[in-house]
C-alpha cells in the first residue's frame, strides 16, 4: 500500500443486488448471441459498482468469449475456438487474467473453478495490487474477481477494476457472488435459447426450400429466386444478410447484395460437376465467431442448401431429358403414321398420273391442233409432272425408294445444282458465292438424294429472299466427315417456326408455293445417311443450314 493511501469503503443495499439479478435473468431470457449478453452484463456491473473496468471471460461449447468494457469507451470483444481439454482452455484464461491479478492468483482461481461442483463457485476475491508487483502498471488499485460457476460444463470469470483503493464489506462480497451465480445460470439458459432459435431458423429455411422444390412444372429461374430469399432470415444477423445463387453463369440474388463484405459460400454440384455456388454476405462487419462472423451451424446450413439445389438441378435435367424423349417418341409416331399415309397416297396417285401424262403425250402428237389447245395440253403435262414430283417426294419421305449408294463428289454436286439454278438467281437478283475446295470431296452416298438435299436447301434460301440478297454455299472435307452449308440473308425464322421446319407438311409459304415436304425430305435423307443437320436462324437476319455426313457408311451405320 502506498503511504497515505486509504481504501474508500463502498456500500450497496440488498435491493440493488436483487434488481441487478432480476435484470440479468430478464436479459438472459431473450436467447441472444453471447457477445450481446456479455456486453449488457458488463454495463450492469459497471453501473452498480461504479468501477472503471469490467471484463468477462466465459468458456462454453468449445468457445472462449471475452468482453472488455471501460468507461466512455466502446466495448471490445473477441471469440476463439478452444479444445475442451484443461491445459488449453486454462492457458487461454490465464493469459487474460494474469495481466491484472498476476499469474499465481490466476492459476489459483482456475484450480478452484475446475474443482467446484455444478452451480457452485469459489468465493469472490478482492485484490489490492501494488505497483511493485507489476500488475499496478495498468493503474488499477482495486480488483474484484467474481468466478462464474460451472453450469453444464460452461464457466467463467468476471473482473471489476477500480483506479482507487476500494474497501468492500463481506456481506456485499457475498451479494456479488450471488449475482455471479445468477449470471452463470443466465448465460447457460441464454445459450440454450439461442441454439434453439438458430436451429428453428435453419429448419424453417430448409422446410421452405423443400416445399418450393416439391412444386412441379416451374421455371428454374423463379425457383432459384424463391430459394435465395429463404437464406437471409436463417442467419444470425438477418437485417444485414444478403444471399446470391450463381448457377450456370446466371445470378439470382436479394436486392441489396453487395460485391464485398464478410461472406460464406458453398459450391453447387450436380452430377459430379460444379455448376455454381451459393453465397451469403453481411453488408456490415460483425465480431468474429466460428467462420469469420458466421456460426458453424450456418456453414452446415449453407452446405445443405447447396446440396439441395444440386439435387434440384439434377432432377430438372432428368425431367427435361424425359420430356425430350417423350417428344421424340411422339414425333417418331407422327412420322411413322404420316409415312404410311404418304406411301399409300403416292401409290394411289401414280397410276392416274401415268395415264394423264400418256394421253397428254398422245394429244400433243395429233395433227391439226390449234395453238391454244396445244398450250393447254402443255399446261396439263406440266401440272402432271409437278404432281409426279410431289409423289416422288412422298415416296422418298416414306422411304419407299431404296437408295443407290456410290462414291460421289459433293463439291461437283453443288456446282451442278448452282449451274442448274443460275437463271433463277439472275431473275430473283440473288448474288451467289461458292466457297468450294479444288480437290474433290468424296463420300459414299446416293447421288440423287444428296442432289435433292442441296437443291431443296438452295431453293428454300432463294424463296426466303423475295427482294434479292446474298447466297453463300461452302463445303469442307475430312477423313471421317464432310460438311456443307447454305447461308442466306433473307427473312430468317422465329424460334417457334424453327422448331417445326422439319415436320411434314409444315410450311410458311402460300398454298401454291410449297408442299411442306422439302425440309422433311432433307431431314429424312440426312438421317438415312447417318448424318445430322443443324439450323441457325434469327428473324430478319437470315438462316444457315449445315449438313454433316460421314465420309463412309454401310447398312449397319459404320
Amino acid at each position: 500500500m502506498i503511504a497515505g493511501e486509504h481504501a474508500m469503503p463502498r456500500k450497496w443495499e440488498k435491493k440493488d443486488f436483487r434488481e441487478l439479478s432480476d435484470r440479468v435473468l430478464s436479459l438472459a431470457d431473450k436467447g441472444r448471441i453471447t457477445f450481446d449478453l456479455l456486453r449488457d452484463f458488463c454495463f450492469l456491473l459497471m453501473d452498480l459498482a461504479d468501477c472503471d473496468l469490467v471484463k468477462i471471460t466465459y468458456v462454453g461449447r468449445q468457445r472462449l468469449f471475452h468482453c472488455d468494457a471501460r468507461k466512455q469507451e466502446t466495448p471490445r470483444f473477441f471469440c476463439d475456438t478452444v479444445r475442451m481439454d484443461r491445459p488449453s482452455r486454462e492457458s487461454l484464461v490465464q493469459k487474460l487474467l494474469c495481466r491484472e491479478i498476476g499469474q499465481s492468483i490466476a492459476e489459483a482461481m482456475i484450480d478452484a473453478l475446475s474443482a467446484c461442483t455444478p452451480l457452485t463457485a469459489p468465493d469472490p476475491l478482492l485484490v489490492h495490487p501494488e505497483p511493485s508487483t507489476g500488475a499496478g502498471d495498468h493503474g488499477w488499485r482495486t480488483l474484484l474477481v467474481l468466478p462464474i460457476p460451472v453450469v453444464k460444463g460452461c464457466w467463467g470469470v468476471t473482473e471489476m477494476a477500480f483506479r482507487s483503493r476500494v474497501s468492500i464489506a463481506h456481506p456485499s462480497l457475498e451479494q456479488f457472488g450471488e449475482v455471479s451465480r445468477t449470471m452463470g445460470l443466465g448465460l447457460s439458459y441464454n445459450g440454450t435459447q439461442f441454439q434453439l432459435r438458430e436451429r428453428l431458423k435453419e429448419l424453417t429455411c430448409m422446410y421452405g426450400i423443400t416445399n418450393e422444390a416439391a412444386v412441379g412444372r416451374q421455371r428454374m429461374g423463379a425457383l432459384m429466386e424463391r430459394i435465395v430469399s429463404f437464406l437471409p432470415p436463417a442467419y444470425l444477423y438477418p437485417d444485414i444478410a444478403e444471399a446470391r445463387i450463381l448457377l450456370d453463369g446466371t445470378s439470382y440474388k436479394t436486392l441489396g447484395f453487395p460485391e464485398t463484405g464478410p461472406r460464406q459460400s458453398s459450391d453447387i454440384v450436380a452430377g459430379g460437376v460444379k455448376r455454381g455456388e451459393i453465397e451469403v454476405v453481411y453488408r456490415e462487419s460483425r465480431p468474429t465467431l466460428d467462420e469469420g462472423p458466421f456460426l458453424l451451424g450456418e456453414r452446415t446450413l449453407l452446405d445443405s442448401v447447396a446440396r439441395e439445389v444440386g439435387l434440384i438441378v439434377e432432377r430438372y435435367q432428368v425431367e427435361q431429358e424425359q420430356e425430350q424423349l417423350r417428344e421424340q417418341i411422339r414425333h417418331t409416331d407422327r412420322l411413322a403414321t404420316i409415312g404410311q399415309l404418304a406411301a399409300g397416297i403416292a401409290h394411289e396417285l401414280n397410276e392416274p398420273l401415268t395415264g394423264i401424262l400418256g394421253f397428254a403425250e398422245l394429244l400433243k402428237n395429233a395433227d391439226g391442233l390449234p395453238q391454244q389447245v396445244m398450250r393447254d395440253i402443255i399446261r396439263i403435262e406440266s401440272a402432271a409432272l409437278h404432281a409426279r414430283e410431289v409423289v416422288r417426294k412422298l415416296l422418298l419421305f416414306a422411304k419407299q425408294i431404296p437408295p443407290k449408294r456410290g462414291e460421289i463428289d459433293v463439291a461437283e454436286v453443288i456446282r451442278d445444282v448452282v449451274g442448274f439454278l443460275e437463271h433463277r438467281f439472275m431473275r430473283d437478283v440473288i448474288r451467289v458465292e461458292c466457297d468450294l475446295p479444288d480437290a474433290p470431296i468424296r463420300i459414299t452416298a446416293d447421288e440423287s438424294q444428296i442432289r435433292q438435299i442441296v437443291l431443296n436447301l438452295v431453293v428454300n434460301a432463294v424463296q426466303a429472299m423475295p427482294g434479292g440478297g446474298a447466297l453463300t454455299i461452302t463445303a469442307r472435307g475430312g477423313d471421317t466427315e464432310v460438311s456443307f452449308s447454305v447461308r442466306d440473308t433473307g427473312l430468317g425464322m422465329l424460334p417457334e417456326v424453327r422448331e417445326k421446319i422439319f415436320l411434314p407438311f409444315f410450311t410458311t409459304k402460300d398454298i401454291h408455293q410449297g408442299t411442306g415436304l422439302g425440309l422433311s425430305v432433307v431431314h429424312g435423307i440426312v438421317r438415312s445417311h447417318h448424318g445430322r443437320i443443324e439450323v441457325d436462324s434469327e428473324a430478319g437476319k437470315g438462316s444457315l443450314f449445315t449438313v454433316t455426313l460421314p465420309a463412309r457408311w454401310s447398312d449397319d451405320g459404320t
